[in-house]
């Protein structure tokens, strides 16, 4: 009989445990994430951007935007002067195999 309780025990610690892990891996938020390669057609070095604010952007040869709450402002200067020229969804993905003209984003968070 302390074997059955004992072995309930742990299966039901072992679940609760498992589906606290599987809601902070959910609750913790996704960010927006912008991805540009050096290349045309997602090719060689890549700048991952997900922090917030202005971020100037060293590679224009293709990207990868994948939305995740929050907009992106693609500015044609750096340092996100002068208007916004493209703004990409906080949810949606968006991308382009070939270069860009974008020098910098600001990342709405």
């Amino acid at each position: 009989m302390k074997r059955i309780i004992l072995v309930s025990a742990v299966a039901t610690a072992l679940v609760t445990a498992m589906s606290g892990a599987a809601y902070a891996s959910t609750s913790v938020g996704y960010s927006s994430t912008y991805v540009a390669f050096e290349g045309p057609g997602f090719t060689g070095r890549t700048q991952v951007i997900t922090r917030c604010g202005t971020t100037n952007i060293r590679y224009r040869g293709s990207y990868k935007w994948f939305g995740g709450g929050q907009d992106g402002r693609m500015h044609n200067d750096i340092n996100a002067r002068g208007p916004v020229h493209f703004q990409l969804a906080s949810n949606r993905n968006a991308r382009q195999e070939t270069g860009i003209g974008w020098k910098s984003i600001f990342k709405v968070c």
